[in-house]
């Protein structure tokens, strides 16, 4: 063995030993003087480009890891990282290539096919997706989250009954799923089985447990039976911008029932959502805990209250900022057609974002000549600029980083006829200020949009246009297209 060959081992081993620590950064940085030691180095290379996946940096994980293929083709670690990699990168047709190939080398492994349904299932085949979990599941019957993949594609069929047996499946093998049993009550949300549904989704915070969140107040939880009567309660926003928007709507009811109000919400939301719930203290997300005597997470509060469709409260009452409103309509400038603004994605960290958000690519060719196209989206993602330097762009205005605040983002919106968007904050937002509203939809919508129908109990002024077929946006753009005739 050489020395440079003896150095590397020792400095990989270094790197092991740091990742048995949970100490990523000294391992990674351990793997990458391995490799600048030895650049063919296989054990290093695959373990950096596992770490480098685990760590988020799944462009990196899939350069380690084809180095690795390279040396190796039927390296099949290798080969099955490098599509998870490429699945994170939103390349899920490359990532089946990898998967296909693991499971023509280990047919019996049952992983390789159940990553091949996750690969279908974001190249929008659910039926391949559900054919794939089956033969996983053929091999490995008592694999708890294959059985909760299968549901996951058999929702994307529409197949409701079904997909909860699946989901029911998993939780029977695994009590302690609570991604499982949170997608019960997502379904059932869907469905409008709402007293189940918000029980169900309790579950999400067993998840986000798991995942590292820790509880900010041992404050007693208000499940609804305490009474309010003089009570602080503190209710925290937990997941997105529009979550926030679309439950803040139950703070009203709180505060009839006796509650003086602690509400946190996400920094870019404090100023609007204080404007509208003047009678609430309105603090930030990280601020120091205000005293109270109660807590309650703000996605639960439709739980405690019993709500369904029939005691549903009406949307917060959001309105921009009057200073704010004007300079946006000085820099627009005179209105010559009607101006529609138009949201075509959203976070891409969501779960479920290759399946709600539009290419925009897709959406450009499809702008409709008779209005005047206003982009409400502050950030353009990287797969996205190519198109936003394209000629079909210059019928869409994008005022990018001016957008300087989510402020801004509403006084725009106060200057439009109408906001065509995705399943994302503006429309919520949108929805709140009582814009119109047209909600593209995916075939399989966010549980809030219900199934089938075209209005929303969440927000009067919306429409939904909805896909017909899984990751087909031409049929809900030429709806938006046909419906826009009638504004010019």
């Amino acid at each position: 063995m050489t020395t440079g060959a003896r150095s590397a081992d020792a400095l990989f081993q270094a790197g092991l030993n740091s990742l048995s620590r949970q100490a990523w950064p000294q391992a990674a940085q351990a793997f990458a003087q391995t490799l600048a030691a030895q650049p063919r180095h296989m054990p290093a290379l695959l373990t950096a480009g596992q770490l480098a996946l685990q760590m988020g940096d799944a462009a990196l994980a899939a350069s380690l890891l084809t180095r690795l293929i390279k040396l190796a083709p039927r390296h099949t670690d290798a080969l099955n990282a490098r599509g998870a990699a490429q699945l994170a990168l939103r390349e899920p047709a490359l990532a089946l290539l990898n998967f296909d190939k693991v499971a023509e080398l280990q047919p019996q492994a049952d992983f390789a096919h159940a990553n091949r349904g996750l690969a279908l299932l974001a190249m929008h085949r659910p039926a391949d997706a559900l054919a794939a979990f089956d033969q996983a599941l053929a091999l490995r019957p008592d694999n708890a989250l294959s059985h909760g993949n299968r549901g996951n594609a058999l929702s994307r069929l529409h197949r409701w009954d079904e997909a909860i047996a699946a989901f029911e499946a998993a939780l029977a093998l695994q009590p302690d799923l609570h991604l499982a049993r949170w997608n019960i009550g997502m379904t059932q949300l869907r469905l409008g089985q709402w007293h189940s549904g918000w029980q169900h989704s309790e579950a999400r915070l067993g998840l986000f447990a798991a995942q590292g969140w820790q509880a900010p107040s041992a404050a007693l939880r208000w499940t609804g039976e305490a009474p309010l009567t003089g009570q602080r309660l503190w209710v925290h926003s937990e997941q997105g911008l529009g979550d926030t928007l679309q439950f803040g709507r139950f703070v009203p009811l709180l505060q009839e029932m006796g509650a003086q109000v602690v509400l946190e919400v996400q920094p870019p939301l404090q100023g609007l959502i204080a404007a509208a719930l003047p009678n609430t203290e309105v603090v930030s997300r990280g601020q120091p805990l205000p005293p109270h005597d109660l807590q309650c997470p703000l996605m639960s509060l439709p739980l405690a209250l019993h709500t369904d469709a029939s005691r549903l409260p009406p949307p917060l009452p959001v309105q921009a900022d009057a200073a704010l409103v004007n300079r946006w309509q000085a820099r627009l400038g005179p209105r010559s057609r009607p101006r529609v603004g138009v949201v075509w994605s959203g976070n891409p960290q969501q779960s479920d974002d290759i399946h709600r958000s539009i290419p925009l690519a897709t959406l450009l060719p499809a702008l409709h000549p008779g209005v005047e196209w206003i982009s409400l989206q502050q950030e353009v993602r990287p797969w996205d600029e190519a198109a936003m330097r394209s000629g079909h762009a210059q019928h869409l205005r994008h005022f990018g980083s001016e957008l300087q605040s989510f402020g801004d983002t509403a006084a725009l919106c106060a200057q439009m006829d109408l906001v065509v968007s995705v399943c994302t904050s503006v429309a919520h937002l949108a929805g709140s200020m009582g814009k119109p509203l047209w909600l593209l939809a995916a075939h399989t919508a966010d549980w809030r949009w219900l199934t089938e129908r075209e209005d929303s109990p969440w927000y009067p002024s919306a429409r939904i246009l909805r896909q017909t077929q899984a990751g087909d946006w031409s049929g809900v753009l030429q709806q938006v297209s046909a419906a826009l005739d009638g504004m010019r």
